[in-house]
């Protein structure tokens, strides 16, 4: 059975309200301490479905309807003000939507061509904070800045499975509405079961599941640009790492200055974030906590300064990324080298590089010279690897496409991307006491979930909502090779690989992507050439992305890509739940449903 066999709503409002009563039940009985898997999800629907005579069709529905039920009280306990309501675009008149978009999702103009406004106005009125977007980017960006701690989220089955799922693993309270129809237009829902659900609140105190948001917030504060001041005043050379001054001053706090405001700006904090609960799992056994938790007393200016380092490194390898890449715009702003030109943006990245040394070599006090020694092994390994990887990987846009294999694309990610969590997560482990213990599943663990997290970026590209840039991976973006070359895959060696099309993927910034390798490795040797043109000078339009996702379609890639993620998955949940610490077991498991 496909899992679009197991995602069918029931038609009748009345079986649907009697599986929302048996999904109440069924998650009565579960451990409430911490959020329920999907694993066991599956099995209270199942064991729901087959208590009422139900078919599989409705096993998607099911699971949302025991989540909610898991999930209810918790929900009704968060006041308005503290709350989130995601809607979909999908509800929007399509055809004549006066609304457009912006980095957080579609702007709603309040035209009442469609339901959005009215459910707006009403969610408003009482308090909460409203997002009309596809996904939860928005939403977690929301979470992670203190500015809600519950969500009401109304999409397709489909798009609740992938985002609330990484809700539900942050600990996030969280109720859930599928759409009645889905499809991407012409959608349908339940307003008035979400009317209710909107206004449902219990005053009483209810105990929250254990959650990491208190770490993934504090991780985030340490870059509030006050706090980011203080945590790095005793490793800059000029200390001015605010704007301002004149003269010779100005001048000579430059490269200070354009690095710290890079780091205070944009990002998840995700690497950080890492360290810091790493070294909590190992050194107090909290790397969940209440979601009302202050986990700041865990923490001394030392092991901020190491979490620092962390992502200023990280934030230097992004420097010289969107040089390399020819990206212009990065958080919604333009990149260091648009700002400040080529030339002084090298100097930035290689300054944080410099600038993350500096605050490990600060700890010395704290952690003593053996550790410390042993925090710069694994971060220049980390460097080190990370600079090959991204090698290889400009390298081989100058090889013929028949080159660009899935395996050496893998490669390439372990190299590129995993490092950087492998790093993270020993550093946290360090700063806590001995690691030997956890080397080897921290360094497999890193490399399921950097090649996963590689994987699903490059799906991701090509998922953007409606009125937003999609397909990075097509024209003028990761990947940019032509249709024609894709279809004729393997076919494509050496001297048959054209000129023109190989100055063109240079000229275009083409990164090799796991969607085109896999492509060209499900192509016929000898296919036809398509109708694309290979030139340099081709204008990027609509028809030429659809081209290339076509050919991505017809090929399966999607699919086989989704499956690589799954088993990337599994391994790393597997390493995971195979670490003999219960505390680092949980963050790591955690880690994977959130990232993967």
């Amino acid at each position: 059975m496909s899992s679009t066999d197991i995602k069918r709503v029931p038609p009748d409002a009345s079986l649907r309200r009697v599986i929302r009563e048996a999904g109440i039940r069924v998650a009565a009985g579960m451990d409430r301490s911490m959020p329920p898997s999907r694993g066991e999800l599956d099995a209270a629907a199942r064991d729901a479905l087959r208590r009422l005579g139900l078919p599989d069709l409705y096993l998607g529905f099911t699971m949302v309807a025991v989540d909610n039920g898991f999930w209810r009280e918790r929900f009704a306990a968060v006041p308005f003000e503290r709350r989130l309501l995601l809607l979909p675009h999908c509800l929007r008149a399509r055809d004549t939507c006066a609304g457009g978009y912006d980095a957080e999702g579609l702007r709603c103009a309040g035209c009442g061509k469609c339901p959005i406004a009215e459910i707006k106005d009403q969610a408003e009125r009482l308090g909460y904070r409203v997002i009309v977007a596809e996904g939860t980017p928005a939403v977690l960006s929301a979470i992670l800045e203190g500015r809600a701690d519950a969500v009401l989220g109304v999409a397709c089955l489909d798009s609740l499975e992938k985002a609330f799922d990484r809700i539900s693993a942050l600990g996030i309270p969280h109720m859930s509405v599928p759409l009645l129809r889905d499809g991407c237009r012409d959608t349908a829902a339940e307003f008035d079961l979400i009317r209710e659900l909107m206004a449902e609140r219990n005053g009483a105190a209810t105990p929250s599941a254990r959650t990491c948001i208190p770490l993934l917030r504090m991780a985030a504060g340490i870059f509030d640009k006050v706090r980011l001041r203080g945590i790095l005043k005793p490793a800059m050379v000029c200390g001015a790492v605010r704007r301002g001054g004149r003269g010779r001053g100005e001048v000579l706090s430059d490269v200070e200055r354009i690095a710290v405001d890079w780091l205070a700006r944009g990002g998840k904090r995700f690497r950080p974030f890492i360290t810091l609960a790493a070294c909590a799992a190992v050194r107090n056994g909290s790397a969940m906590l209440p979601l009302s938790a202050d986990p700041s007393a865990i923490f001394g200016p030392d092991d901020l300064r190491v979490a620092v380092a962390i992502e200023a490194m990280h934030k230097a390898s992004l420097v010289h990324d969107d040089i390399e890449d020819g990206d212009a715009e990065r958080y919604g702003a333009g990149t260091i080298h648009e700002r400040y030109g080529i030339p002084r943006a090298i100097n930035v990245g290689d300054y944080l590089i410099g600038l993350g040394y500096r605050l490990i070599g600060l700890s010395r006090g704290s952690f003593g010279d053996e550790r410390m020694g042993e925090m710069v092994a694994v971060l220049s390994e980390a460097h080190v690897k990370l600079a090959v990887g991204q090698g290889a990987e400009l390298a081989l846009r100058l090889r013929p496409p028949s080159e660009w294999t899935p395996d050496t694309l893998q490669e390439i990610y372990a190299l590129k991307t995993a490092p950087a969590f492998e790093a993270a997560l020993r550093i946290g482990l360090l700063m806590a006491g001995d690691d030997s213990e956890f080397r080897e599943p921290a360094r497999s663990f890193s490399k399921y979930l950097g090649v996963g997290y590689q994987i699903m970026n490059d799906l991701e590209d090509w998922r953007a909502a409606p009125g937003r840039p999609s397909g990075r991976d097509g024209p003028g973006g990761r990947g940019d090779i032509e249709p024609a070359l894709l279809e004729r895959g393997a076919g494509a060696k050496g001297a048959d690989f054209p000129a023109a099309a190989k100055a063109a993927v240079v000229c275009r910034r083409a990164e090799p992507t796991i969607l085109s390798a896999l492509a060209i490795a499900a192509s016929p040797d000898s296919g036809a050439a398509g109708s694309a043109g290979t030139g340099a000078g081709d204008a990027l339009t609509e028809e030429r992305r659809d081209a290339i996702r076509a050919v991505y379609e017809r090929r399966g890639v999607f699919e086989k890509a989704e499956r690589m993620v799954a088993a990337c998955r599994e391994r790393a949940s597997a390493v995971a739940e195979g670490i003999g610490h219960r505390a680092l077991s949980e963050l790591l498991l955690m880690i994977v449903r959130t990232v993967l």
